[in-house]
């Protein structure tokens, strides 16, 4: 049977969670403060975090669980894009991609 878009949506909104309670996600809770990272807004044009993601799931803002990840995706372009490879962020935004990419599989939604 088809799995419907709502059900894979209640999916999404546990994997948002598990992202948040996750040890490597505090990067990514938030939108980045632009009063203390001054620069972050000219080099990043498409912000993007898990409280947006998880506003965005409450407000039904889905249509379709490929738009979720591709904002989930958009956190790990802009993380891999402003850090350097060996900041705490982007080591953290590498093991919290993994994380996603193996609940998308558990759930069945990749």
């Amino acid at each position: 049977r088809r799995v419907r878009v709502s059900e894979k949506l209640k999916a999404c909104q546990q994997i948002v969670k598990l992202m948040q309670e996750d040890e490597n996600g505090w990067p990514f809770l938030y939108p980045v403060d632009g009063d203390q990272i001054p620069d972050y807004y000219q080099i990043i044009p498409n912000p993007m975090d898990l409280s947006t993601i998880q506003k965005k799931l409450k407000a039904s803002r889905y249509r379709k669980v490929e738009t979720f990840v591709e904002d989930v995706n958009q956190i790990f372009l802009n993380c891999q894009h402003y850090n350097q490879t060996r900041a705490p962020a982007y080591k953290a935004g590498i093991k919290l991609q993994k994380l996603f990419n193996s609940k998308l599989s558990d759930f069945g939604l990749n």
